[in-house]
């Protein structure tokens, strides 16, 4: 699987205010501990215990969430460097699994919430990276109106015999 790399280019965009009826929240291991309401999912337990076990390079892995009347419509996640993208530096960051609920695409919220995060995480020089699969043309189109550009392509290695422990790994810049 080929896969595309892309860094945030000069200063992240300012992020547009949330409708009235929507809410922001964060989720951070580090600094909330366990899951709270709403960010309850097995996969974010996972991601609280490789947090508590220094698996991330910096305390700075955040779960981004936006509700609207209380049901979820989008969610991302900024994760500092770890096994998984050994490419990065010490103090790079990272945003993925970008989701937007079906009924709420094309409203911009992606772009919104990927505002919010590199608000929050760019200042002091801080690299932000996004990874996308090629063919996955919403999130590089995503990344693209976010400032993003493509610096490499790379693919994801297997580790151990299987993807769950696999690598992104870059091939070539430009």
């Amino acid at each position: 699987m080929i896969v595309r790399f892309y860094q945030l280019d000069g200063a992240e965009a300012a992020p547009q205010p949330l409708a009235s009826d929507m809410q922001l929240s964060w989720w951070q291991p580090e600094r909330d501990g366990l899951p709270g309401r709403g960010s309850r999912r097995l996969v974010n337990y996972l991601w609280w215990a490789l947090a508590r076990a220094g698996g991330f390079s910096r305390p700075d892995f955040a779960e981004l969430r936006i509700e609207r009347a209380g049901r979820l419509v989008q969610r991302l996640i900024v994760t500092p460097r770890w096994y998984r993208f050994p490419f990065m530096g010490p103090t790079d960051l990272q945003i993925g699994d970008v989701w937007t609920a079906p009924d709420a695409r094309r409203q911009q919220l992606a772009r919104l919430a990927v505002a919010q995060a590199t608000q929050r995480f760019a200042a002091g020089g801080t690299t932000i990276w996004y990874v996308t699969e090629e063919g996955n043309d919403a999130s590089a189109a995503l990344a693209r109106a976010c400032g993003f550009r493509q610096v490499a392509v790379g693919h994801r290695a297997p580790r151990f015999g299987t993807a769950l422990f696999g690598q992104y790994v870059i091939e070539r810049f430009g």
